[in-house]
């Protein structure tokens, strides 16, 4: 009932839980060997020929794309919706339009997670970041509206950001956007460090879930850990969940492995 996909970048990235990251072709080939029926594309700042090459490999091997994920524009630029300059915000929607406009094809979802970046520990510094990152992801909804792509809201452990941690945090976010396009999308391993209970944090998402990062509590392919997966996909189904369940996890031991334990345990369920 679930669609697979599994993370790659088409460069090599200061984000660690990518597979084939530097060589997407051989990540785009290797999906479709395995049998996924998507990829999903950590992206930084692509030019028009890369993306077009991307497409027309992903449409030979008969692959969609699930997502594109946002964060090196962060991790690597230094860009985040949390930065109160409006060169950057200018920068940042440029660089989310043309993302979105590559997604479009697919009725894919632009993942908002590190790109978010931090907040200050001042809270009248705070809430001006708030204002800022609320009015740009507004601005990207309204637009991927436009274009029939979703946005969705990733909640990240507060080791790495203390901007929207858990799912209901992400809700609220997202009901102060208030477009409908705007989803909730549940990592399994942040999930791990920060909910009381993945069953009950995915029901309370229930139609507003819209894409899932199935990932063990080492950030390996599912299976690897200790998470419990079956109450998990219980939950899941309980909810009518029939969106992407993706392998955003470390290459370990290598990525061909991980892509294939990540497969394998996603027949499984």
């Amino acid at each position: 009932m679930f669609k697979t996909s599994m993370a790659i970048s088409p460069l090599p990235a200061n984000f660690a839980p990518l597979l084939f990251a530097g060589n997407w072709e051989l990540g785009v080939e290797q999906a479709a060997k395995l049998g996924y029926d998507a990829v999903e594309l950590s992206l930084l700042d692509p030019s028009k020929d890369l993306l077009g090459h991307i497409a027309s490999a992903l449409r030979q091997k008969g692959l969609a794309l699930s997502a594109v994920a946002t964060g090196q524009s962060y991790y690597t630029d230094g860009l985040s919706l949390a930065n109160t300059d409006p060169a950057v915000h200018a920068r940042l929607r440029e660089r989310m339009k043309r993302l979105l406009d590559f997604l479009a094809p697919w009725q894919g979802f632009l993942i908002i997670g590190g790109v978010r970046g931090v907040l200050s520990k001042e809270p009248a510094v705070q809430a001006e970041q708030r204002k800022w990152a609320l009015e740009a992801v507004r601005s990207y909804a309204e637009y991927a509206q436009s274009v029939g792509v979703r946005v969705a809201i990733e909640p990240i452990n507060r080791y790495e950001t203390n901007f929207l941690n858990t799912v209901a945090e992400a809700l609220a976010f997202a009901d102060e956007v208030g477009l409908d396009n705007v989803v909730v999308l549940a990592d399994t391993f942040h999930m791990n460090i920060e909910e009381v209970s993945l069953p009950k944090a995915l029901e309370l998402a229930g139609k507003r879930l819209g894409y899932v990062h199935l990932v063990d509590s080492n950030r390996r392919a599912p299976g690897q850990g200790h998470i419990n997966f079956q109450e998990v996909v219980t939950a899941l189904r309980k909810i009518s969940y029939a969106s992407y369940i993706s392998a955003e996890i470390l290459p370990w031991p290598d990525s061909q492995t991980a892509a294939e334990l990540a497969i394998g345990y996603f027949r499984s369920l």
